[in-house]
């Protein structure tokens, strides 16, 4: 391939894990706060009530906390550099030098303001996280336009050299440009239980397995409040 350079601002997995830690606590604080406030206050308000308002002043906050440490992280540029057949790829110390010929899988995911891409080589696994939503707001449309443009850059080499993993839980599989897994050839492609479930379904076991989690949590701490 012809020698490119490709520049944008962004976040590796590492750093966007750890502000999602962060989140936890006030997220935490918030719904707890609102359900014991409306047990006190309301006692016989419907339990889904307050524990919609709580989702969503959490998620609010959440959102504003996150646009701030966002602001306050200096150094987000990525630098992907082609050379031939080989792929550098630069985000602050870290200097990840890949020949084409060694990755194994290379994962472009997302939607509508928001890229997940993640490279897997013998030795490394690489991953980009590029947005400008409310709850990844660390880049600019700028940003993801220029993401976008290094695969649709390497797209021919990838439909050469690899297969492309079906999907059958991508409900709109053309949402983002090269949306896809790819695994390169002579790789067996590997299926989870979540890849082979419809859209329908993954919807339902997220959502039922959320609202579980949520009714055992709020269950006990009523039950402790109450017997305290």
């Amino acid at each position: 391939m012809n020698n490119k350079e490709f520049r944008f601002q962004g976040l590796d997995a590492k750093t966007e894990f750890r502000l999602a830690l962060i989140l936890i606590f006030p997220s935490l604080i918030i719904m707890l706060g609102i359900l014991y406030g409306s047990h006190i206050l309301f006692p016989k308000i419907p339990f889904l009530m307050p524990l919609l308002m709580g989702a969503g002043l959490a998620l609010g906050v959440s959102m504003i906390i996150l646009k701030q440490l966002s602001n306050l992280i200096k150094d987000k540029e990525w630098i992907i550099k082609i050379q031939g057949d080989d792929l550098n790829l630069v985000f602050r110390k870290e200097n990840f030098h890949v020949k084409f010929s060694d990755i194994l899988m290379i994962k472009n995911m997302g939607n509508v303001g928001l890229r997940y891409l993640t490279i897997k080589t013998k030795n490394d696994v690489i991953k980009v996280r590029v947005g400008d939503t409310g709850l990844a707001p660390f880049s600019t449309q700028e940003d993801i336009d220029q993401l976008d443009a290094f695969v649709e850059y390497i797209k021919p080499y990838i439909d050469t050299n690899f297969n492309k993993k079906i999907l059958k839980n991508a409900a709109t599989p053309n949402i983002i440009p090269n949306f896809g897994v790819y695994v390169a050839k002579g790789e067996k492609i590997k299926y989870s239980i979540i890849n082979k479930m419809k859209p329908w379904q993954v919807t339902l076991f997220i959502l039922g397995t959320s609202v579980l989690v949520m009714i055992l949590l709020m269950t006990g701490f009523l039950y402790y409040i109450d017997h305290k």
